[in-house]
């Protein structure tokens, strides 16, 4: 009764307000299925990046089934290790710098995600009930040779989604990419007390910057387990004994394939203390006195003038934006 009462609220709030203005995606022009719209004939569905995935087969989210939607090879995401990258979350890609591209132009609004929006559209009730979200990372730039397992969450940001500028601060001890591209995933899931429950995963090319000569390789990641405190469901102190210690995959819950997480419906899996994924930049995910085989020299590879990667110039627009507002 729970669930049917859930969905008929979402279905009554998406014919007040446009689903344009609805759910959260990462943007940036280094993801797959950047200008996928509803009308994409591709699809018998929206498959928009900011829909939300549930109750899917695993091609219809993985990769959110954008696979066929590649980016320009030029266009790479960067990294720069131990140092803060900024992503752009929005409801539409509208309200990014990248809304050139988007069907109904610039709508942006600051630094909100959501322009003309409450934060319900992004199913949560206020800052206080945001669960954080998280950038994981593959060391190979060959999407056919990645299984979800690959994947290492190497930061977090734990009051994600609330701003389109979202910080992801890079561990100091990143290794390179091996030819100089990686694989890059954003990952979200949402607070339960506004929405039906999903998860979300938008995939993109990015590449590491400033790192070390002698960065160690990443841990083999495993899954995470739920060991922080719990008040909603009575559990009131952490069991620390029960964490996973060390790089940890994402959170891939709510499918009818390829599930880790075997969470209730009503007691999803998040990216914050819950699951040990502490605030900001993952230290633990390296193996220590290891060599990273794929870093030869320091920055093996360092975009040009002339190349379309992407940088920290996202970080002068989100202050200038800020400051603005």
């Amino acid at each position: 009764m729970i669930y049917s009462v859930t969905r008929l609220f979402i279905i009554v709030v998406a014919v007040v307000v446009p689903s344009v203005y609805a759910h959260i995606a990462f943007w940036h022009p280094s993801m797959w299925g950047f200008n996928v719209t509803d009308k994409d004939p591709a699809y018998s569905y929206d498959n928009r990046p900011v829909v939300p995935l549930a109750r899917m087969t695993f091609d219809e989210w993985w990769f959110h089934n954008h696979l066929r939607y590649p980016p320009h090879p030029n266009d790479v995401f960067e990294l720069p290790a131990g140092k803060a990258a900024i992503a752009e979350l929005g409801c539409n890609k509208g309200a990014t710098t990248w809304w050139n591209s988007s069907e109904g132009g610039d709508v942006r609004q600051g630094d909100w995600p959501c322009p003309r929006s409450t934060s319900v559209q992004f199913h949560t009730k206020g800052i206080n009930d945001v669960k954080g979200c998280a950038l994981a990372i593959v060391q190979e730039s060959d999407v056919s040779k990645i299984k979800p397992e690959d994947f290492t969450v190497f930061s977090v940001n734990q009051t994600c989604v609330w701003h389109r500028f979202t910080t992801f601060q890079v561990p100091a001890d990143m290794p390179a990419c091996p030819g100089g591209k990686c694989t890059c995933a954003w990952f979200w899931i949402h607070s339960p007390d506004s929405g039906s429950e999903q998860m979300y995963m938008n995939a993109f090319q990015c590449t590491v910057t400033g790192s070390k000569h002698d960065a160690p390789a990443l841990m083999k990641p495993q899954v995470a387990r739920r060991c922080g405190a719990d008040p909603e469901h009575g559990i009131t102190h952490p069991t620390p004994s029960n964490c996973t210690h060390g790089a940890k995959q994402p959170l891939y819950w709510l499918q009818n394939e390829g599930n880790n997480m075997f969470e209730d419906y009503l007691g999803p899996p998040f990216y914050n203390d819950l699951y040990d994924f502490k605030d900001g930049a993952q230290n633990d995910i390296f193996v220590t006195g290891t060599k990273n085989p794929a870093q030869g020299k320091r920055d093996t590879y360092q975009p040009s003038q002339f190349s379309r990667f992407w940088g920290n110039e996202l970080l002068a627009l989100r202050e200038a934006t800020i400051e603005e507002v």
